[in-house]
């Protein structure tokens, strides 16, 4: 622009020099420049603008590209067109450019082009509104504007769908019953409890000397066969959310959980969640809808500022799914001094809900070596006493370091130890 201004000025002053000495060669060299410039600014640049982007998918796993396809159309004016995508952080461009050049001429420009690009780290992204700037083909005249619509992008966890388990001859730390307690399966003949009696209950199973004796409809409940059934309990609070975002103890309970539940699911299972200090429950279920919910319910609370709530206290606000269901229970922590005692008593606590017929799982994430050597042992050697209090009640107990340990081999681990 502000050479254009220079350019203009030194022909008008050719213009005034030669008109003033009377020169001819010097009019002619001012005007035909001038004319040329006066042409170009009457000249439009592109108007008219259309652009319309669709992308390959909305949900992506980490690690996984999306297309982007995009169609400019330009009806009017003449001159050049730049398209440019601006890109939100953490998302990589892996195929082509976000920025398109095009030169509009007298007809109407029709272009379409295709770029890929990469989440880096999991959320939900938006790729802003394009940005079209247009200019006449003397540069005399520009335009800009924001064009078509804002895109969302969700990227999720990794799921580790194929994960090789180690089959062993000794015998597994942890069942899941082949007779599973659901209430989902039909009645079997153990008998489980004397209850109150609920809306569409069976005549035949009220318990007439109960009844009588409290004053008050009481039925029997016998245990029900169905589908296995495992539950997560994710720590939410703000201890699972230190360090980087890509890095803290919740992003690999993300990963970790997800990887587990395809596992299961896959197995039919019922697998549910419970996200500890959100208080969010998901009721187990099967199907691959369950797994999506599990991690959009996960990822929902992750940057979300969550409530201090207790674990044994959680344990028993789950009761009736503890004792309807009798889950295997597995509870995902960075449990420090401060959550050593409720950890303990809600690990006591599902044992005795579930009678003895399965063995609850507790694994401790530390991702404290990675943030600060020096730190991470002292962090290492308080954690390793809190572990083996922990394995006196019973439960199964597993420490995670993610930075000497990845992702799939803790996954094929845990899985080697349940049958």
């Amino acid at each position: 622009m502000k050479m254009r201004k220079n350019l203009t000025g030194y022909l008008l002053w050719a213009l005034l020099l030669g008109t003033l000495f009377l020169s001819p060669g010097m009019i002619g060299l001012a005007t035909v420049p001038l004319s040329i410039l006066a042409l170009g600014t009457l000249i439009e640049p592109p108007k008219g603008i259309t652009v319309v982007r669709r992308i390959s998918r909305r949900e992506v796993r980490l690690g996984e590209e999306v297309e982007v396809r995009v169609r400019v159309t330009v009806e009017r004016g003449m001159g050049i067109v730049v398209v440019r995508d601006p890109l939100p952080g953490s998302v990589a461009l892996t195929g082509g450019s976000s920025v398109g050049v095009f030169f509009k001429g007298p007809k109407s420009l029709r272009v379409e082009y295709t770029y890929r690009i990469k989440p880096v780290l999991r959320g939900v992204y938006t790729l802003p509104r394009s940005e079209v700037t247009t200019r006449s083909p003397l540069g005399t005249r520009y335009l800009w504007g924001l064009y078509g619509e804002e895109l969302k992008i969700r990227a999720v966890p990794r799921v580790l769908r194929e994960v090789s388990v180690i089959e062993t001859r000794r015998k597994a730390r942890i069942s899941v019953p082949e007779t599973s307690y659901s209430i989902r399966g039909p009645i079997s003949t153990d008998f489980k409890e004397i209850r109150n009696y609920q809306t569409g209950d069976p005549m035949k199973l009220i318990n007439w000397k109960a009844t009588a004796r409290m004053g008050e409809v009481l039925v029997n409940e016998f245990e029900r066969e169905g589908k296995k059934t495992v539950l997560f309990i994710v720590d939410a609070r703000e201890a699972m959310k230190i360090g980087k975002e890509s890095e803290s103890p919740y992003e690999k309970a993300m990963n970790l959980v997800a990887s587990m539940a395809h596992r299961f699911l896959r197995k039919d299972y019922h697998v549910g969640l419970y996200l500890l200090g959100a208080g969010k429950f998901i009721p187990p279920a099967t199907g691959p809808r369950q797994l999506h919910e599990i991690v959009r319910t996960m990822m929902s609370f992750e940057r979300v500022q969550t409530g201090e709530e207790r674990l044994d206290d959680a344990v028993e606000r789950l009761r009736r799914i503890l004792i309807q269901y009798t889950p295997l229970v597995v509870y995902v922590s960075n449990i420090l001094e401060g959550t050593w005692a409720e950890t303990r008593r809600g690990m006591l606590a599902v044992r005795a809900m579930g009678r003895g017929r399965t063995r609850p799982m507790v694994v401790d994430i530390s991702v404290y070596p990675t943030l600060d050597p020096g730190t991470g042992t002292l962090m290492e050697m308080e954690k390793r006493a809190i572990m083996e209090d922990l394995e006196k009640t019973g439960a199964y107990v597993v420490r995670w370091l993610p930075g000497e340990e990845e992702t799939g081999r803790i996954v094929t681990r845990l899985l080697g130890e349940i049958r």
